[in-house]
């Protein structure tokens, strides 16, 4: 046992006194946590604020009007600043020089399209279906008139299309206004639904061989108290836009991009580390150290355990110092105990790899090529430079056979506030996977040494 420690140590000591081993393994990511930082933004607010878009409502109808007044609604806070204008030519100019991201144009029978009936009753009775209430109350004209609005506003209609004419160069701020529109149409079609809803049922109460339209205009109250709250709801008009660019976590801090990159790059970079640490067995075999070792009273498998060892120490050394750091600078890992159970699960199936890889290849260069590649495609099949739950189910899946991808899953759920029992079905999973990197490892050894 203490020959197996003094490898180990002496393994860390080497490591910790490379100036450029010490430069990549803690200065390179904690710089590149910084750069990510500033690019992305800090803590739970999104870098995306007053988004400078142009509103050209040529619809003279309510609805035109209410899809604009979405942009500034204070439920949107300080995403957009949004402008009206008149001038379609000098609009599209300002989107072509790049001066705005995006110009919202409306068409000018926007409303008569989308909501034919409320121009029908318009024309047919001067009546406005949007501002029904239960409080009105309809004399027999008006409702045979709402009845003939209903009927010939059952024609099919052209599709109505709002466009965005986008600046290339403002791709992500162009899917938010994109977003808000989308947005702001569903809410609008949610409540000509209701409306309609509405309407058909007078229509159909007027219809009835046995009513007289005295009849249907005493009910028309009750019908409307039953259906408006229900189906378009008294504060729909102050209903807040259900987009979103924040996302909360179960410990109430909202999604943090330091918190994010801090974690993900640390278990990158713990992959060069123990990828290089394996590399070194080769090189001391190469250079003769190693054979004059095997021929000292210490066994194969103490050198092996020994050399391992170190590298694990390296990696948890590491992961602790870049957790520490970027604590300091305000990144949150989750709960500690949870976070050391994580760091050293991670740096042991990480130490696999490199295990793994040093047993197979013949030389130290072959080793830091295989390495590298290993660590570089890893990292971008998990997740470590954007977001992983952007990337497509499959590509999630298929890199759970690296160790980036495990850390990230697991260390995001404890940066969401997840419990470390929550956390044990993921933590047998990264088990699993280092026993098969091991075993692999040790065929690779055994081929090795014999």
């Amino acid at each position: 046992m203490r020959k197996l420690m003094v490898l180990a140590c002496k393994e860390v000591l080497v490591t910790f006194r490379d100036v450029g081993a010490l430069v990549m393994m803690l200065v390179t990511p904690l710089a590149l946590t910084l750069v990510m930082m500033a690019a992305f933004g800090r803590g739970g607010s999104t870098p995306l604020s007053a988004i400078p878009v142009l509103l050209l409502n040529r619809d003279t109808g309510a609805l035109g009007e209410a899809l604009t007044d979405i942009f500034f609604s204070p439920s949107l806070g300080d995403l957009v600043a949004p402008t009206l204008v008149e001038d379609e030519a000098a609009a599209r100019a300002r989107v072509e020089a790049d001066e705005v991201a995006a110009l919202v144009i409306i068409p000018t029978d926007f409303s008569a399209r989308v909501f034919p009936l409320a121009t029908r009753a318009q024309a047919l009775v001067g009546m406005d279906v949007t501002a029904f209430s239960p409080a009105m109350s309809l004399t027999p004209e008006q409702m045979a008139g709402l009845a003939q609005a209903f009927l010939e506003s059952q024609a099919p209609a052209a599709p109505v299309s709002v466009e965005i004419y986008a600046s290339p160069n403002w791709r992500i701020s162009t899917l938010v206004v994109k977003a808000i529109v989308s947005q702001g149409l569903e809410r609008l079609n949610i409540q000509i639904a209701g409306m309609t809803n509405i309407v058909s049922r007078l229509v159909a109460g007027t219809l009835q061989a046995n009513s007289s339209a005295a009849d249907a205009a005493t009910t028309i109250g009750a019908v409307l108290a039953e259906t408006v709250d229900q189906e378009t709801g008294d504060g729909a008009a102050d209903a807040d836009l259900p987009i979103k660019l924040h996302i909360t976590s179960t410990t109430g801090r909202g999604f943090s991009w330091l918190d994010y990159y801090a974690s993900s790059m640390a278990v990158l970079f713990l992959m060069f580390t123990v990828t290089s640490g394996g590399r070194t067995l080769l090189a001391e075999r190469q250079r003769g150290t190693l054979p004059r070792l095997l021929i000292s009273p210490t066994s194969a498998l103490t050198v092996l355990l020994g050399k391992m060892g170190g590298s694990v120490l390296t990696g948890i050394l590491q992961m602790l110092i870049l957790w520490g750091a970027t604590t300091l600078i305000g990144a949150y890992w989750g709960n500690p105990g949870g976070v050391l159970v994580a760091i050293v699960s991670l740096v042991m199936c990480a130490s696999g790899v490199g295990a793994l890889i040093s047993a197979w290849a013949t030389t130290p260069g072959q080793a830091g090529a295989i390495g590298s590649a290993v660590t570089l495609i890893g990292a971008a099949l998990s997740g470590s430079f954007f977001v992983r739950w952007n990337l497509p189910p499959w590509v999630q899946y298929l890199s759970l056979v690296t160790p980036n991808a495990w850390g990230i899953e697991i260390l995001s759920r404890l940066q969401a506030g997840r419990a470390l029992t929550a956390l044990l079905p993921w933590l047998g999973g990264v088990l699993g996977l280092t026993l098969v990197y091991y075993a692999g490892a040790l065929v690779g050894f055994r081929r090795q040494f014999r």
